[in-house]
């Protein structure tokens, strides 16, 4: 099953829209008012799907910005990306 058709994802993503007001946290960054429309996972599923559902790991971003995290062919994290995972700290130091 698609894990981006769950329920658990559903009402994640829901979550975190919410917690950051629907507006895209990048853009925030820089003074700008963006309407974010995506859930963007910090530490890429397909590398710590154990961090899937962490909230810490989540960001609602605006799908501009969504396309600067990470190469959409390779799904490698492009230096933006990878400017998240500094913020955060280590993926160890986000599970429960």
């Amino acid at each position: 099953m698609n894990f981006y058709k769950t329920r658990h994802w559903e009402k994640k993503r829901s979550i975190i829209l919410r917690r950051d007001k629907y507006e895209c946290r990048e853009c925030r960054r820089y003074g700008k008012t963006t309407v974010a429309s995506m859930v963007h996972h910090i530490y890429p599923r397909e590398d710590y799907p154990e961090l899937s559902l962490i909230s810490q790991n989540l960001l609602s971003l605006c799908n501009t910005c969504h396309q600067k995290m990470h190469a959409r062919t390779s799904h490698e994290l492009t230096d933006k990306g990878l400017e998240w995972t500094k913020r955060i700290g280590p993926p160890t130091s986000l599970l429960p």
